[in-house]
């Protein structure tokens, strides 16, 4: 029964998402006072690794910095505070494919949508086909950032990454 109830909610909050997507033009410019951009470090005690479905916590502390450039955003994501960058991207906000660069010579590509100040929408898609969506938010007060992403395979297995605004 929970894992219904779990594959249920990740369907609703994905066809609420695209159903928001898809009634604005294509999302919103991204402005640098948007309260999703910034550098933000994982808290570890409310973050959950369950893509395998064995709710681990993360190992190491991870750092995100999401930056406006051009029409998108820069995507950084770092293992710890003081590891070089596992991955940086720049991606536009036009809902298209674009190639993934975090993994050259992969048919994977990345379409990313801003549809609020607080809100972005990814989707992977490996070989043509969808393999995973992200939603990243911020809290109201502008202190809290989550990343929710899942399999569409698996919707039942969230990661859920928890952060807090960093300097």
């Amino acid at each position: 029964m929970r894992k219904f109830l779990a594959a249920g909610l990740a369907v609703v909050t994905l066809a609420m998402v695209l159903l928001f997507a898809h009634s604005r033009a294509l999302g919103q410019a991204a402005k640098s006072v948007d309260p999703i951009f910034g550098r933000w470090m994982m808290d570890q005690t409310k973050s959950v690794n369950n893509r395998r479905g064995d709710h681990a916590t993360f190992p190491t502390q991870h750092v995100r910095i999401l930056a406006p450039e051009g029409d998108g955003v820069r995507n950084t994501l770092a293992n710890t505070p003081t590891s070089a960058p596992e991955y940086s991207y720049a991606a536009s906000f036009d809902g298209k494919d674009h190639p993934d660069s975090r993994f050259p010579g992969r048919d994977q590509t990345l379409a990313h949508w801003h549809l609020a100040p607080d809100v972005i929408v990814r989707q992977q898609k490996t070989d043509g086909k969808t393999s995973e969506w992200v939603i990243y938010t911020v809290s109201s007060d502008g202190n809290v950032f989550t990343s929710i992403s899942w399999a569409p395979s698996n919707p039942e297995l969230q990661d859920v990454q928890v952060f807090t605004r960093g300097n």
